[in-house]
């Protein structure tokens, strides 16, 4: 996955960013992702204070041999964060993050919501990242009567490489006997509902993923 479209004549300052962003705990994410990285010179007790660029989007690449509309298998798609999509309302986009290589379809990884696209230096070593919030799963299996994996969305936001993000993800909040307002927006969606499906069926190569 690449990183494009850096954001314009936002602050690069992470102590300037993260009130911009609205999320002051930001140099706490990214000191705690540089320790897990295994950059041990950054202390304890210390926290990054280099620069952070901000970016709109990235472009996801991978291969699904599945899906009878691409060209040997191999996809592309943009997945966005921005305050304002053409003009209107902000677009945050949700994605599939893996978690475990090693086990096959949703069991291997998780669902979030990007918030912002950062990328940043670090002892001479860039780091691309996307701060997100993560979806947990409920249950240990599919909904029964959808074949759909179940989730509702954590508080707090984590930062993860943008290796990590396998593709976009669709997820389809669920009402239960509750009606949908009038005049519900999608860019509402998220923050509306308080439990999702994760929907297997919006393609072939998400229905290979979230089996």
């Amino acid at each position: 996955m690449n990183l494009i479209l850096i954001a314009p004549n936002i602050p690069r300052d992470i102590g300037k960013l993260s009130r911009w962003l609205r999320i002051p705990e930001l140099p706490t994410l990214i000191s705690r992702f540089l320790r897990s990285t295994g950059n041990h010179q950054l202390g304890m007790d210390e926290e990054f204070t280099g620069k952070v660029y901000l970016y709109s989007s990235a472009v996801a690449t991978y291969f699904s041999p599945s899906d009878v509309s691409g060209i040997g298998g191999m996809l592309r798609e943009r997945i966005r964060s921005m305050n304002k999509w053409r003009n209107d309302h902000e677009r945050r986009d949700c994605v599939f993050v893996e978690h475990d290589a090693d086990i096959a379809g949703f069991r291997g990884m998780f669902a979030a919501q990007v918030y912002a696209f950062v990328k940043f230096k670090y002892n001479s070593i860039t780091y691309p990242c996307a701060l997100v919030k993560f979806f947990s799963t409920i249950g240990d299996s599919p909904c029964p009567n959808t074949g759909m994996w179940m989730v509702r969305r954590d508080d707090e936001y984590d930062l993860v490489h943008i290796d990590a993000i396998v593709r976009a993800a669709h997820l389809i909040g669920i009402a239960g006997d509750s009606a949908i307002p009038h005049g519900l927006l999608p860019s509402d969606t998220i923050d509306v509902f308080k439990t999702f499906y994760v929907n297997k069926f919006i393609d072939y190569h998400a229905f290979e993923l979230a089996f």
